[in-house]
This record gives C-alpha cells, structure tokens and sequence, in this order.
C-alpha cells in the first residue's frame, strides 16, 4: 500500500511539475514576444501581449528635478504608439538579464531585471515586474511596473 501512494505521489508531482514548466514556458514567451515586438517597432505584436485592463507603472528619477516619481497609465495606446511610430533607424532593445516566473493557477509573475539599449548605447538599467492572467487566449499581461536608474 506505501509503495503504490509513493508511486501515486511520484506521477502527480511529474504531472505538476510538468505542468508549471509548461506555464512558465508561456509566460517567458509573452515576455520574449513584448520585446521582440518593441524590437522590431510591430505595434501589433506589442498589442497581443497584453490584456484590455493592462495597468503600467514606472519607477524612475525625473530628469529636470532629480526627484523619484511613479508614473501610472491605465491603457497601454501611448506605449503602442510610442514604440510603433518610431523611426525605422531607432533601435531598441531590452535586453533581459534572467527570468523569475511564479506560477499559480491563472495568475503568473515574471520579474526581469533589464538593461535598455537604443541604438546600441546603454540608457538605462533596471526590473520589470509582470502579472499575468491565463485567458482562453493565452497568458496576458494585466500589470507591468519597471524600475529606471543609472547603469552600474
């Protein structure tokens, strides 16, 4: 009777396991999509990353005073525009430096310490911080907070 539990045991911890790699798999790829999109300035590929009820934050110094601040926006058109209608000699390019993905059920995390580069020069270093929703779809991304600071 031990033997078949541990046996029962051992199949559904490999089924679990197996599972959440799966899920971490997906989220890693919606990461990889967002700046792959940003990469190559495809508004419509940026889009698909997130949910409609995205909400973005961002951490950083204010360059004219010196103060830190949040910024907070509720949609995520600007950043679309933003990067879409960039010139086509602009390039950019979040280099992720490792990936930390939790997943439970239909939310996920991701944290991704970055550095950001355009036009090959280094801009500026720091996280982002992803939650994610599993819809019928696919992992979205619903939040998004990212730290800006100085390159070490």
């Amino acid at each position: 009777m031990k033997k078949s539990f541990l046996i029962f045991a051992l199949l559904f911890i490999s089924v679990f396991a197996k599972a959440q790699s799966e899920d971490e798999k997906a989220v890693k790829a919606v990461v990889v999509q967002l700046f792959d999109g940003m990469q190559k300035h495809d508004s419509t590929m940026i889009r698909a990353c997130f949910h409609s009820s995205v909400r973005m934050q961002s951490i950083g110094t204010n360059r004219k005073t010196g103060a830190l601040e949040l910024t907070t926006e509720n949609s995520i058109d600007g950043f679309v525009k933003q990067i879409g209608s960039l010139p086509a000699n602009v390039k950019i390019e979040e280099r992720v430096l490792s990936y930390e993905i939790r997943v439970d059920a239909q939310m996920a995390t991701a944290w991704t310490p970055y550095e950001l580069y355009v036009n090959e020069k280094r801009q500026h270093c720091g996280v982002d911080a992803f939650q994610f929703y599993k819809t019928d779809k696919g992992w979205k991304i619903i939040a998004l907070a990212d730290t800006r600071r100085k390159c070490e």
